[in-house]
């Protein structure tokens, strides 16, 4: 993060968590974010990101400010938040903040809610009125509790009750874990032959399930992997990590960065704590 006015030390804890066994093929991880800042305002830049996520909001509300658009609005309660593909918006915190965060796996969404991943992407909704009146019933199970380990309990409970009976994975959302757990490092093509369909037909298929084209999904996957590997081990040079994740060289990877996050790596890499240390922390990455 970012600051802006006053200086003073910022008190902020974060706690992150997978979820339990039987969720692990819908649910990445939990996350929840307890940050005080008295008299002051900070600026949290949101960069492309993968995944879907609901987050659930219990103290101060952020303030969503639009890049591509303009205009500032406050979050929702209970925001459903489609994976991005650039630089989309930042967002204002002040107050106390306190929200817990579900991510999803690739093809979660679909699975547990019905909804399309790609009519999610690059936006944000009110979580309730696009995926039921239940989630109104989960913020109030969350907020009757304070304590991360007691909301993760609370979130796999309501998320094992909505599963499907049969935990199978769609092969287009198999093929999406494929690219997670290459770091985006794999061929479109092969893919789409391991998938058994025409390359137009699994396209086409990934970006309903998904969110967006394999190979921009791809492409964000290895940004997001790159920030994982140097928030892990700050010591590692850029260059390294370019080389490791199979970028042409350190070039290409700043380019990468710019698209995607609108900055360089050393600039975005040092603000993005409340979206890479989380993963992090509960180590669901290759």
């Amino acid at each position: 993060m970012r600051a802006i006015g006053d200086t003073s030390k910022l008190q902020s804890v974060m706690f992150s968590c997978r979820p339990v066994p039987a969720l692990h093929h819908l649910i990445r991880y939990y996350y929840q974010v307890e940050t005080h800042l008295a008299g002051r305002t900070e600026v949290q830049p949101v960069p492309a990101r993968s995944p879907q996520a609901i987050e659930f909001t219990f103290g101060a509300p952020y303030e969503v400010r639009r890049l591509d658009r303009g205009g500032t609005r406050n979050a929702y309660p209970i925001a459903l938040i489609g994976s991005q593909t650039f630089r989309r918006v930042e967002l204002l915190m002040h107050g106390n903040i306190d929200a817990f965060t579900i991510v999803f796996q690739p093809g979660g969404v679909s699975t547990l809610f019905s909804v399309p991943a790609e009519e999610l992407t690059n936006d944000d909704f009110e979580g309730d009125v696009v995926l039921g009146r239940g989630l109104g019933e989960l913020l109030r199970r969350l907020g009757d509790v304070s304590s991360f380990a007691d909301r993760a309990r609370v979130a796999d409970t309501y998320l094992c009750a909505k599963r499907p009976a049969l935990g199978s994975i769609s092969g287009i959302a198999n093929a999406a874990t494929r690219v997670l757990t290459s770091s985006g490092c794999v061929r479109v093509s092969d893919l789409a032959h391991h998938s058994g369909l025409g390359t137009r037909q699994f396209e086409r298929r990934f970006r309903y399930e998904i969110g967006m084209p394999p190979k921009l999904y791809a492409r964000i996957v290895r940004f997001e992997a790159a920030l994982r590997r140097k928030a892990a081990a700050p010591e590692t040079r850029w260059t390294q990590v370019a080389h490791a994740l199979g970028y042409h060289d350190q070039m290409h990877m700043v380019h990468d960065f710019n698209r995607l996050s609108g900055d360089s790596p050393t600039a975005i890499g040092s603000q993005l704590d409340m979206f890479v240390q989380p993963e992090v922390v509960s180590a669901t990455w290759p």
